[in-house]
């Protein structure tokens, strides 16, 4: 009895016949915030319930470093640094 081996075209044959997986679509989830109802009323307040006008206090100050009248006072400075440093609230 002759063997010749294994010949390529069978080894071929039965890979031609495999099924070939789909490749999965997948759909990448994205993260989403939302606010409640008492997340949005609290933008409206500011500390302390005062009611500050950021910008009118920017363009008093940006005024002031143009004319050259803005002072700064070096005590309250050094005082709130270390009020921050330490952890205090001012």
């Amino acid at each position: 009895m002759k063997i010749d081996g294994v010949k390529p075209n069978v080894i071929n044959m039965y890979k031609k016949n495999t099924p070939k997986p789909e490749p999965k679509v997948t759909v990448a989830k994205r993260d989403t915030v939302e606010l409640s109802s008492e997340g949005k009323n609290l933008s409206a307040l500011s500390l302390n319930d005062k009611s500050v006008n950021s910008k009118e206090k920017i363009d008093t100050i940006k005024n002031k470093v143009m004319n050259g009248t803005y002072n700064v006072d070096p005590k309250l400075t050094a005082k709130r640094m270390i009020d921050v440093m330490k952890g205090r609230d001012i």
